[in-house]
């Protein structure tokens, strides 16, 4: 039973209230679409790919994506002199640029040409994002830096510590702003039992990450590269002697 059967003294009164919404709606607006609303939560279902420092180098693959104007989707490699091709807005130089900085100029650039110029920019493939890793590591060479890495999950990525590491005083070279280096000192014995978190800090682009030998390590090369193999006996104190007295 409808709520009119229900109570029949209210139906001209919900009957005029009917009228006075619908004359007072536009007339298109139920042809309406909330493009920009549906625009919104699809851009807040992408998902997040660029990590703190990184840099757009020669041989990333870029791949590019225009919402309200789907036929300008393309994907691009940078090429050797730091730059790609796009649809509309031609040549653009990228190298160096963030990925929010590169999706600021896309979309500038754009708006001479398209009405709506919102673009994600995704890298699908990177050839330059990488850390180094060395010193007394069991497997020490380069490392891809696909995503957010830190120091320890590098170290570990490079088959762990060897024994004669100094954990304590291991240390991350690292290119700052203008180029100049920064020595960042790590205590990866402290990340790795807990103590400290912080020593286990995101690395980025170009980072060389640098294990140091122990002191204990220094000294028991010493002994094997200065008595043992010049010294031509054991260093330990058995001997024998024979009938004659002769000590060997």
């Amino acid at each position: 039973m409808s709520l009119i059967d229900r109570f029949p003294s209210l139906a001209p009164s919900l009957m005029a209230a009917f009228c006075i919404g619908a004359a007072g709606m536009p007339a298109h607006a139920a042809d309406a679409v909330p493009q920009p609303a549906v625009a919104s939560i699809s851009a807040a279902a992408e998902p997040a790919t660029e990590m703190p420092g990184y840099r757009v180098s020669r041989g990333d693959e870029l791949n590019f994506r225009f919402f309200y104007t789907p036929d300008l989707n393309t994907s691009a490699t940078v090429r050797s002199d730091g730059r790609v091709a796009l649809p509309l807005i031609g040549e653009i130089r990228v190298e160096g640029l963030s990925m929010a900085e590169l999706t600021s100029t896309v979309e500038k650039m754009m708006a001479a040409q398209v009405r709506r110029p919102q673009v994600v920019i995704n890298v699908q493939g990177s050839a330059s994002q990488r850390v180094f890793i060395g010193g007394e590591v069991a497997r020490p060479g380069v490392q891809p830096l696909l995503g957010p890495l830190t120091v320890l999950q590098a170290v570990m990525a490079a088959e762990g510590l060897r024994d004669t590491a100094q954990a304590r005083g291991a240390i991350v070279i690292r290119r700052g702003p203008a180029g100049e280096r920064q020595v960042l000192p790590v205590d990866l014995a402290a990340a790795i039992e807990g103590r400290d978190l912080s020593q286990d800090f995101a690395l980025q682009p170009y980072d060389v990450v640098i294990v140091p030998r122990s002191g204990i390590a220094d000294l028991n090369l010493w002994i094997d590269q200065y008595i043992k193999r010049v010294i031509p006996f054991s260093l330990g104190f058995s001997y024998t002697i024979n009938r004659n007295g002769v000590v060997r």
